[in-house]
């Protein structure tokens, strides 16, 4: 009875499926089953999520209060407005540099099968895309007139498709912050988390600077790309800790008579 009892704990053992710690491939499957779950996930936010809408609704709705004020301060110190630094954070807030970031990353990570490289290159793919279009959408429902048209802060022509009611939220914030975001989820190092978010804050200050946003555009564009970099680099840290369980035996084999 013992002897069986062993020949039947080793079959068991050796039957049993592999587990693998990882449910991370990062392709085009991962993305879209991601996108469905990320664009859905305000049908299951809890009450903390809801309170950090609130926080984010607030933060704006107060800074409108200041944004008349704050564009006239820029103003008074506005006398180089394509200055090499502006210049610089505008740059880090185009779409260019994500993309170009993302395909360098993702080509060398497949390449050299670099897991790490190719992480980071998928999630900012993913932040950069989730996050714009959720900014953009916004833009179009609020209509908001950019403050170089000299229409004040609060004229709003919503559903409207001209550039110049496109103002709220800020989408250079927003792909800059979901850029740095990313950038600083993937370090321990946390002087290097405060350096990704230098160029993101530069180029929220540019966009004042230069008179394309609003200060409470750019702090709503901030948050999105913020939370949506987090969201994703915060999921796939989360998948890297669930089991999946695969159909493959560690021994397989055939009995013929």
């Amino acid at each position: 009875m013992l002897i069986l009892l062993k020949y039947k704990l080793l079959l068991f053992i050796l039957l049993i499926p592999n587990f693998l710690f990882s449910q991370n491939n990062y392709n085009f499957t991962q993305f879209g089953n991601e996108a469905g779950d990320y664009y859905s996930a305000p049908f299951h936010w809890d009450k903390n999520d809801f309170l950090t809408l609130g926080i984010i609704a607030a933060g704006t709705l107060t800074a409108m209060q200041f944004d008349d004020s704050i564009k006239n301060e820029f103003a008074k110190i506005n006398s180089d407005k394509n200055n090499w630094l502006m210049e610089a954070g505008r740059y880090w807030g185009e779409v260019a540099p994500s993309i170009a970031l993302s395909g360098i990353l993702l080509i060398h990570g497949i390449s050299t099968n670099d897991e790490t490289t190719k992480k980071i290159g998928f999630e900012i793919g993913q932040a950069l895309i989730y996050s714009v279009s959720v900014t953009s959408g916004l833009k179009i429902i609020i209509g908001r007139a950019r403050p170089y048209t000299e229409n004040n802060s609060t004229t709003f022509s919503p559903f409207s498709f001209k550039n110049d009611n496109l103002s709220l939220p800020s989408g250079h914030t927003t792909v800059a912050f979901s850029l740095s975001t990313v950038l600083a989820s993937n370090t321990s190092n946390d002087g290097l988390k405060i350096l990704a978010f230098i160029p993101a804050i530069l180029t929220a200050t540019s966009r004042i600077y230069q008179n394309y946003h609003w200060t409470s555009d750019v702090l709503l564009g901030a948050a999105i790309g913020y939370f949506t970099g987090k969201y994703v680099t915060d999921l796939h840290k989360r998948n890297e800790l669930i089991p999946t369980i695969t159909n493959t035996p560690l021994i397989s084999f055939s009995l013929s008579f």
